[in-house]
């Protein structure tokens, strides 16, 4: 589920197990941004989908003094903030994962880490700032960016090392935690994402560039050279 701030645009997403989840999804959400900024919450707009028309979320919309607006039927264009966004969103992901070669398992990280940067690149021109400066007052940091999906090493601090063990261990770089100043990585020796600050990173190098390569060149027949001494083959500068 995708949430935008129709004035300075700032997106949370929210990712559902399954379409009975919006109402406590949403909810939540209402509760934690009303008490952080401070504000109300005046309106909110959706389509008719039957996640959002319904007897439990209109209940919470009237108990909090909410207006609920819906677009017509099957005109999506009467919403278009989000449908542009969901858009735009979608295909920064489906981006990263093929420029990558990362398995597509990682879409709702990848879904999240183009939310996360869009937030704090992006700027409208009316205000003339990003979402983030306006949202929270201050110019965002970017120094610590990394490309998503390079090979990283974390810092192997949970298990007890001997003398001569490796300190670090082999990871796919995923993203940055919301809750904590920690970045998201896919740890290739325990199959698991888990989040640290140790980590280093290897920008040049993608989490599955090598055995992608080397399958693809091992469909390639390079064909008898027949050509003269003095010529070059096609093949002898690829590669």
């Amino acid at each position: 589920m995708v949430i935008v701030d129709d004035y300075n645009k700032w997106t949370w997403v929210k990712f559902l197990r399954s379409k009975d989840c919006p109402y406590d999804v949403f909810s939540s959400f209402c509760t934690q941004i009303q008490y952080e900024k401070e504000m109300k919450i005046f309106k909110v707009r959706s389509d008719h989908g039957g996640e959002f028309e319904n007897e439990p979320f209109e209940s919470f919309c009237e108990k909090h003094g909410i207006i609920h607006e819906f677009s017509s039927l099957r005109t999506p264009q009467q919403n278009g903030v989000l449908e542009r966004k969901n858009r735009t969103l979608q295909e920064m992901a489906r981006t990263m994962i093929h420029e990558n070669n990362l398995a597509k398992h990682f879409w709702a990280e990848a879904v999240n880490t183009a939310c996360y940067v869009q937030n704090r690149i992006y700027i409208r021109p009316i205000l003339e700032k990003t979402a983030y400066e306006h949202f929270k007052g201050r110019r965002p940091n970017i120094s610590y960016f990394h490309q998503f999906g390079c090979i990283c090493y974390i810092l192997n601090n949970k298990l007890y090392l001997k003398k001569f063990d490796a300190k670090a261990q082999r990871g796919i770089f995923l993203g940055y935690s919301e809750r904590s100043k920690a970045y998201r990585v896919n740890n290739s020796e325990t199959l698991c994402v888990e989040e640290s600050m140790h980590v280093k990173f290897d920008d040049k190098e993608h989490g599955n560039e090598t055995l992608e390569q080397d399958e693809s060149f091992a469909d390639i027949q390079v064909p008898e050279d027949t050509s003269e001494p003095n010529q070059t083959s096609e093949y002898e500068d690829s590669p």
